[in-house]
């Protein structure tokens, strides 16, 4: 893999271990792949703006050159300070999509930089809100109809979420809907994804992307797989596998930097 000049990982389930840390190993591994003048970057769900406060408690601030959020749809540069959003979701589609979830037990959210837009607050929230320095603003979403947005982010427990997606599909030509987390189902943009985000990244640097290595563990990882050299945690959904050439450890066992050492830095 001497071509690669970019890794970009996501994040829960990939990078962060269960207990959502980045090992001291792996901080290690980043430290040498920034010697090596290999850039690193972080391709998530997540909102980039908290994403960006939480790399400091991380300890991979000087490792990190970009986050790609929002599932693909905003590129933060963090060396030249640029932000640019993709697609986004348009607020008259909010109303529509809560009507498909009636009935459900679950939460509906927008990210507003430091401000988590709830329909209510329950522990799903306040999970979400305090792993991304958040606060949380219950205002039934309804200052959104009117605007747009890059994502309306859903929780539930996770058999709930199993059993909705066993029985309801989504087919609308303006957005779609994503399982990111064993308990988050998202709904962006029907042109917002990681791949796309990807493709967008390239264009505005001159990166190729089979001179990108990514890795992933869930669906909305896939086309980021696919549109790079893409590698699937052991933890991963097993769909991920059917379409990866590469298998990483576990985000238990510093998968991430274990493949990164291997494939990488084998001459250090």
């Amino acid at each position: 893999m001497e071509q690669i000049k970019l890794v970009l990982v996501d994040l829960d389930g990939t990078l962060l271990n269960d207990e959502k840390h980045v090992s001291k190993h792996t901080i290690e591994i980043l430290k040498h792949l920034k010697e090596k003048g290999i850039g690193f970057g972080i391709c998530t769900g997540r909102t980039p703006y908290a994403v960006k406060q939480l790399l400091p408690l991380w300890h991979i601030e000087p490792y990190t050159d970009l986050i790609i959020g929002f599932n693909g749809g905003m590129i933060m540069d963090l060396k030249n300070d640029t932000c640019e959003s993709i697609y986004e979701l348009d607020g008259k589609h909010i109303q529509p999509i809560l009507d498909f979830l009636q009935g459900q037990p679950c939460n509906a959210y927008v990210y507003d930089q430091d401000e988590l837009h709830a329909m209510r607050i329950d522990h799903h929230a306040e999970e979400i809100a305090k792993r991304n320095l958040l606060s949380i603003v219950v205002d039934e979403l309804k200052p959104y109809h009117t605007k747009t947005i890059n994502k309306l982010l859903t929780s539930w427990d996770k058999e709930d979420l199993d059993a909705f997606l066993q029985t309801h599909t989504l087919d609308h030509p303006d957005y779609y809907m994503v399982r990111s987390t064993p308990v988050l189902l998202e709904f962006m943009d029907s042109r917002v994804s990681k791949g796309q985000g990807i493709i967008r990244l390239c264009e505005k640097t001159g990166i190729s992307q089979n001179e990108i290595l990514s890795f992933g563990d869930e669906l909305n990882d896939l086309d980021m797989l696919q549109e790079t050299i893409g590698v699937a945690m052991q933890n991963a959904n097993p769909l991920l596998f059917e379409h990866t050439k590469y298998k990483a450890p576990s985000n238990n066992e510093d998968g991430v930097a274990a493949f990164i050492e291997q494939h990488l830095l084998n001459d250090i």
